[in-house]
């Protein structure tokens, strides 16, 4: 595990641990800091929710970008099967991306004499159909 993805793990789990231990001396002590709290349970958990929220949509973004070059080498179809061949996600997470991809219509589904799903782009035009392209 990298650390891009170990801090904000580590942080929401330090915000964890500081919430467990103000709330047990709370309740044993009767003692209600609320700047302690603030500051090591709060503030630690809230920073690493966010730096993960940030790292999954820089993932996203890079995986989709790998799925689009995958596509421009394979004729604009894909199937499962292709993006975890070429890429770092399994045949679920490959099912996943290009379906997260259909949904937002960048892709048509078809589906093959065997009953596989290929994923075709329609977002990439030849040099020919840019060039014939009419003004708006």
């Amino acid at each position: 595990m990298n650390s891009r993805r170990l801090l904000p793990k580590t942080l929401v789990g330090c915000g964890a641990v500081g919430a467990l231990l103000y709330g047990y001396a709370a309740l044993k002590y009767g003692v209600w800091d609320l700047f302690g709290i603030l500051l090591f349970a709060v503030l630690p958990a809230t920073y690493g929710f966010m730096l993960d929220k940030r790292d999954r949509k820089r993932a996203s973004a890079h995986m989709e970008k790998e799925i689009l070059k995958l596509a421009a080498n394979r004729k604009n179809l894909l199937t499962a099967a292709d993006v975890a061949l070429c890429t770092s996600l399994n045949m679920e997470q490959s099912s996943e991306a290009l379906e997260d991809l259909r949904r937002k219509g960048y892709l048509r589904l078809k589906v093959a004499d065997n009953g596989a799903f290929v994923y075709e782009f329609q977002s990439f035009l030849s040099m020919e159909e840019k060039l014939s392209a009419e003004r708006v």
